[in-house]
């Protein structure tokens, strides 16, 4: 049996609350691993699967450059009511970058092995920063490029099924 390891995400503020809410929204069953793989299914790292989600969703938030106020002042179904302005940090227009960015993320992640045999996805692209791989990783391999797509979909059926939470947490990390 593969036990799995979830590496700690940085957290402070309101990232420690959408951090805790999130992971609790996506808590998973973690189904019994196959004894016969080198590297475990996405069955098996469904919580990694998740943590890594949240590590991107977090990561998108903190390199997310600030942005002015959406003017709804001059469209068509704001002349005569006066429209107003929406505050860039809570805009519906954010919230939708943030998710719609959130699953291509996905492919810059792996899954990693340690020696004791806990596996894990770990992020593996320097893209926007340094990364540390702990254990092994599979970079290229087709079980490898297997595991990403299967992460990227899982990520988009976790975001399509929890839309008003995550678009909650977002607001509040604001």
């Amino acid at each position: 049996r593969t036990t799995l390891a979830a590496s700690p995400a940085p957290m402070g503020g309101a990232m420690a609350w959408s951090t805790l809410v999130l992971s609790w929204a996506l808590v998973a069953v973690v189904v019994g691993a196959d004894d016969e793989a080198d590297i475990p299914n996405l069955d098996v790292l469904k919580c990694s699967a998740c943590c890594s989600i949240v590590a991107e969703l977090e990561r998108n938030l903190e390199t997310e450059k600030p942005r002015m106020n959406v003017d709804l002042r001059n469209t068509l179904t704001a002349r005569g009511a006066g429209g107003k302005q929406v505050d860039w940090a809570v805009s519906e227009m954010r919230i939708m970058e943030q998710l719609e960015q959130l699953c291509p993320g996905m492919r810059h992640y792996g899954v990693t092995v340690q020696r004791d045999g806990t596996a894990s996805f770990q992020r593996h692209s320097v893209a926007g920063g340094s990364v540390h791989i702990s254990g092994t990783m599979k970079i290229g391999s087709k079980k490898y490029h297997q595991d990403r797509q299967e992460l990227t979909v899982y990520c988009d059926r976790v975001v399509e099924e929890h839309e008003d939470l995550l678009s909650e947490a977002i607001k509040r990390a604001g």
